[in-house]
């Protein structure tokens, strides 16, 4: 061989290195579409080339599915091109007259909710503290929320049935801890006792009860969750049979009256800081006599979305969907306004067509429609922006490591960031992993898939690991104490029915 034809022949596998490793994502979607768990199932499948937008792979990518909360990535997107991530939401505090020379404000306090999804008890503490700082020492007539900045509509029609777990959580104009609680059930001291039934934050909204008894071996649970007849809260009421040695489980449920709740906190926190509160709580319109007392400022948007995508919470989605509506249209948060915003952002980048169908925020809603391609398109759009693709990308759960995410790609060899969906006989997963040439955005829709949620799962996990490049393995640290996670998709278990623990029926 001449050195000129050697010369060729190495340019030639210099040349065709990069076709061949072109062609692994046609053996990887060979091998994934074959997967038994996909038998009968709607797929749609977009991987792109993050510089060029070139579709490396597509099947049915234009085919418009059910996303699930993969449905999330559209309102972060809309969210913080509108707002930007550095966006604080603020709520404004109102009295009716001046704070008299010893601190008694002598009629109610209002608070005039504008949708921040940010409020969780710790939060609200802060709040009392600004209100005591501006020299508030009583509030004599009570506290009032203005809730007219969302319609009146806490939970979306197309969920139905709503059930009382906390994935069904409700909006609301002023709202705290993602409109959720926490439910602890411990066994008793010894046989025969009733079992321990407790609530977090412990509010006067609750009223608790256990009807359960301690046995030796473990029993059926059930939890009864309802209004009270006149209004001011919630019953929460435990029966059945808890096992002597089990350890103490939790539960989380959705409020009803995400409102009164939130303000049911709030008059706590004002009175862990010196604050008496006397009179009722009620909900209605701020008067236009009142004055402003401050404007508390919430977490930013940036760290907001974080909390959305990284567990998937339903409520913050739905929060930030009908505020969007507000600002957007007539002054009133209403779904109805809300997607009409989203839609809008998604035409204006390019990435809307006739099929797609945006019923809400969260996702929870079957008659949304969105396309492999659409997502894809999104994802590669935002990571782009300047000045809030980055927020957008560190909100995705990184595999093996975090959020929805903690449990799965673990051994995958591959740094990943995507986000899950999932609903009953649907599953998604979309993001962006470094591929052989580059990073790559894609997108997987499954629907109607005879195979169970979590092999579905294993296949799609798979699939997107067989198109990245290996990377090296971090050590991960010990697992440390975490903050519980916010309530957002259904899990697995529970789209088959199930509960977040075995053994606990009921609402």
């Amino acid at each position: 061989m001449t050195r000129a034809a050697a010369v060729l022949g190495f340019l030639g596998l210099v040349l065709l290195a990069p076709l061949a490793r072109a062609a692994t994502p046609d053996a990887e979607v060979a091998r994934f579409l074959r997967h038994p768990a996909l038998r009968g199932a709607k797929v749609g499948v977009a991987v792109l080339d993050l510089d060029t937008g070139e579709r490396l792979v597509d099947v049915n990518a234009d085919r418009a599915l059910v996303p699930a909360s993969n449905q999330k990535l559209m309102i972060t997107a809309a969210a913080l091109a509108h707002w930007g991530p550095a966006y604080r939401f603020e709520t404004p505090i109102m009295i009716d007259g001046q704070i008299g020379p010893d601190g008694v404000v002598a009629g109610p306090l209002w608070v005039v909710g504008k949708g921040d999804p940010s409020f969780v008890s710790e939060t609200l503490w802060k709040l009392a503290e600004e209100i005591r700082l501006k020299g508030v020492r009583a509030i004599r007539g009570g506290l009032r929320v203005d809730a007219s900045y969302f319609d009146g509509q806490h939970v979306h029609p197309d969920w139905q049935p709503v059930s009382a777990r906390a994935y069904h959580a409700p909006t609301g104009a002023f709202a705290a801890n993602y409109s959720s609680f926490r439910i602890q059930v411990s066994p008793g001291a010894s046989a025969t006792q009733p079992a321990i039934v407790d609530v977090a934050p412990m509010v006067p909204y609750f009223r608790v009860r256990s009807e359960a008894l301690t046995i030796a071996r473990a029993g059926r649970l059930s939890l009864d969750i309802g209004r009270l007849a006149d209004g001011t809260g919630e019953r929460v009421v435990l029966r059945g049979a808890v096992a002597q040695n089990a350890e103490p489980r939790t539960y989380w449920r959705a409020v009803a009256l995400p409102e009164l709740y939130a303000a049911e906190i709030l008059r706590i926190q004002l009175e862990a800081q010196g604050v008496r509160v006397e009179g009722p709580i009620r909900i209605e319109r701020v008067p236009a006599t009142a004055r402003e007392l401050l404007r508390f400022k919430g977490e930013p948007l940036g760290v907001i979305v974080r909390h959305l995508n990284k567990f998937s919470n339903n409520f913050i989605a739905e929060q930030l969907t009908k505020r969007l509506g507000a600002e957007t249209g007539d002054g009133t948060g209403s779904w109805a306004a809300g997607t009409r915003a989203i839609r809008s952002y998604m035409d204006g980048i390019g990435a809307l067509d006739g099929r797609t169908v945006i019923a809400d925020g969260s996702g929870l809603s079957p008659r949304n429609r969105v396309s492999a391609g659409t997502l894809a398109t999104l994802i590669r759009h935002a990571s782009r922006e300047f000045g809030w693709g980055p927020e957008f990308l560190a909100s995705l759960p990184l595999g093996g490591q975090d959020g929805t995410l903690e449990e799965r790609l673990e051994d995958a060899g591959i740094e990943l960031r995507g986000k899950t969906g999932h609903l009953r006989h649907v599953s998604s997963l979309a993001g962006m992993l470094p591929g052989p040439t580059g990073r790559r955005v894609f997108a997987i829709v499954v629907n109607g898939a005879q195979g169970s949620s979590s092999a579905v799962d294993d296949a799609m996990d798979a699939f997107v690991a067989g198109l990245g490049t290996p990377t090296p393995r971090r050590v991960r640290p010990p697992d440390q104490p975490s903050e519980p996670e916010a309530p957002g998709e259904p899990t697995p278990d529970q789209e088959r029915g199930e509960d977040e623990e075995d053994g606990l029926d009921g609402a």
